[in-house]
């Protein structure tokens, strides 16, 4: 049985689930036309999973659909908020503007890229050791899973370790103001955090079990 057609959960395939996520972007494209696609489809196939894992009855098309439009809606939001728009009804451009000002230039400052880079260096140095350990077992295996072996730690352990180092890296990287919260989510981890609510992974579950199915098939 090829990958796409192998069933996932109550019947769905991975074609199916495919599909739906190709159906909200499409069917929603002009809400965020600047939007990357890739994206796009990731916040919405996100949504869809976790609602398909969430669910001990067999949902609808409808509700996947839906599912994956309310993901993809969330996830809109996060990018505007994060490109400098408010939603406290004081809004005056201003944030937006700074952002576009230098994204949409012919030939973009270095200013910022060394700053950040020597931010980047600061911050780093600031944090504990076993935080700094954390940040490069993920880099280096790019898996939570392989990053917790890799420093003989459980992998919950890890996820712990590592969300108070980002933590503490975003509070030190807004240094003076309110730290921004978590947005977007982290593919590596197979989390929706961030962009489809709360809970267990679905997507983590989800490549967990076809890994599963993987060994099975090549020891067969």
């Amino acid at each position: 049985m090829s990958g796409a057609a192998a069933v996932v959960a109550h019947g769905y395939t991975m074609r199916d689930l495919d599909t739906f996520a190709r159906s909200v972007v499409s069917n929603n494209r002009t809400w965020w036309p600047a939007g990357d696609r890739d994206d796009l489809y990731a916040a919405a196939w996100h949504g869809i999973v976790e609602r398909l894992y969430s669910t001990d009855d067999r949902p609808s098309r409808i509700d996947l659909l839906e599912a994956g439009r309310a993901a993809l809606t969330e996830d809109v939001k996060a990018t505007i908020r994060h490109h400098g728009a408010r939603r406290d009804g004081t809004n005056n451009g201003q944030r937006y503007a700074m952002y576009w000002d230098w994204a949409g230039r012919a030939t973009p400052s270095h200013e910022t890229g060394l700053v950040e880079r020597e931010a980047l260096g600061q911050i780093l140095d600031a944090l504990t050791a076993r935080q700094r350990e954390a940040f490069t077992a993920l880099a280096a295996t790019g898996d939570y899973a392989e990053a917790a072996l890799l420093l003989g730690i459980a992998d919950q352990t890890f996820r712990s370790l590592l969300g108070r180092a980002r933590d503490s890296f975003r509070g030190l990287w807004h240094e003076g103001e309110a730290p921004s919260r978590h947005w977007g989510c982290d593919r590596r981890a197979g989390s929706v955090r961030g962009t489809v609510g709360k809970g267990e992974s679905a997507v983590y579950n989800l490549r967990r079990r076809q890994r599963v199915a993987a060994r099975k098939e090549a020891a067969a």
